[in-house]
């Protein structure tokens, strides 16, 4: 009889393997993002797949009879990924969205661990809530979600049916977050977005592309933004933070008013502000200029007013 092969488990083994027992799998790229390693992590895979503690599926791994095994000795237990094809994919989604979240340095929850309302009985339209810092502990949930993004995630063959119970949810949550992130597979949400008059203080319509993750290491930091539009526009730059629902400055050049806005992806919430801004003929005497990131600027561009002047940032 052969004798079972033995696998000392190292400290990203573990890693890998308790995020195997949170989200059920895994892609080999984003195994790469937890190793933090080009070539390294491949060594681990083959060494814990011969030592049976995980499986590997066509790119993606997922956990064998020994990683079970070892979870459950541990008092921790483990997730199981049905055969339902809608389920599976629900779960690759997430599992993607976390790892790299979590890579550029953010805190994701998955939807399972949060605690908020939805509008049908088969369970939570959102993947998850992201922030800059973790839940601390003892905090309240109303308290941890003032400060984060709700989380959703439009595929490419998502029915109309299951927009409209997403725009129910989005709409019945909106009191509770600072943001709402909205990833879509299809470019036409980013020209005609589903859910722009939903008040948020930041609503983000992102295409779900290795590009974005960039750009999440970058406003990790939450004065990235502001203090870009500080450095472009000086010191004649006066805040109306303590005034304005949206976080925007003006600059005053004689009798005329330029408020300044800034967005690292496409906010159309605000987007619909500024074009009334720029084009009411209450707001005379006043223009408006927006700055952003070049990932977004094609579709900003088509979205504003061609009144409003737009300056891009590259990404660094």
């Amino acid at each position: 009889m052969e004798k079972e092969k033995r696998v000392c488990l190292r400290s990203r083994d573990i890693e890998l393997i308790l995020f195997l027992a949170e989200y059920g799998i895994i892609t080999n790229e984003n195994v790469k993002l937890l190793y933090q390693s080009e070539y390294y992590y491949k060594n681990r895979l083959a060494s814990l797949a011969k030592g049976d503690m995980i499986e590997r599926l066509y790119g993606k791994v997922v956990l064998s009879r020994k990683g079970k095994r070892y979870l459950n000795e541990v008092g921790l237990g483990y997730r199981n990924i049905n055969r339902d094809e809608t389920y599976k994919k629900r779960m690759e989604r997430i599992s993607d969205i976390a790892c790299k979240v979590k890579s550029c340095g953010w805190y994701f929850e998955p939807s399972w661990k949060c605690d908020v309302n939805t509008y049908t009985k088969r369970g939570n339209r959102y993947v998850g809530i992201m922030s800059r810092e973790e839940k601390r502990w003892n905090e309240e949930f109303e308290d941890f979600y003032k400060r984060s993004y709700i989380v959703y995630f439009l595929h490419k063959d998502i029915t109309q049916r299951e927009l409209k119970y997403i725009d129910r949810e989005i709409n019945r949550n909106k009191s509770k977050f600072n943001g709402l992130i909205v990833f879509t597979e299809d470019d036409k949400y980013l020209y005609k977005p589903k859910f722009q008059d939903i008040r948020y203080q930041e609503s983000y319509m992102i295409p779900y592309n290795n590009d974005v993750w960039a750009i999440f290491r970058m406003i990790k930091d939450e004065e990235f933004m502001r203090n870009k539009v500080k450095e472009i526009f000086g010191n004649e730059l006066v805040s109306l933070k303590a005034k304005s629902f949206f976080d925007d400055y003006y600059i005053k050049e004689n009798d005329v008013y330029t408020y300044i806005f800034y967005m690292p992806f496409a906010n159309f919430f605000l987007m619909d502000y500024i074009n009334f801004q720029a084009t009411s003929s209450l707001m005379e005497g006043t223009r408006a200029k927006v700055v952003c990131l070049d990932n977004c600027v094609e579709f900003v561009r088509k979205y504003l007013d061609e009144a409003v002047e737009v300056t891009c940032i590259g990404i660094e």
